[in-house]
């Protein structure tokens, strides 16, 4: 294989992992996704959380401020500061497509449930 095969099919691996959605960590309890809020922006996490129906969800955000998780959809909120890490917790049993923000500094991905 060429060089430039290889590079392609790593830039391919590469892009899929870096991709904006998918599962979050699998465990037997379910999914769980992580977060951290910097400066007002997400920086990590993906950008849509995908989850079948039925699915436990676990929703883990760090941030560097005083704020407050909140699922639209399923009305589950946890406050969020810094060292003290909100976590949320919930059967995604209710499909369709849901935002999932921070109070303070807005959407921080979207739940679809199918």
């Amino acid at each position: 294989m060429s060089w430039r095969v290889r590079s392609v099919a790593v830039l391919a691996v590469l892009c899929m992992t870096a991709c904006g959605s998918g599962k979050g960590e699998t465990t037997r309890d379910g999914e769980t996704h992580r977060f951290a809020v910097t400066g007002g922006a997400r920086t990590e996490g993906p950008d849509r959380i995908d989850a079948t129906t039925g699915t436990a969800v676990t929703i883990e955000v760090t941030c560097d401020a005083t704020d407050e998780l909140h699922v639209h959809g399923y009305d589950k909120a946890a406050p969020c500061d810094p060292g003290a890490p909100a976590s949320l917790t919930f059967t995604a049993d209710v499909p369709g497509v849901f935002e999932v923000e921070m109070h303070e500094t807005g959407p921080l991905t979207q739940l679809r449930v199918r």
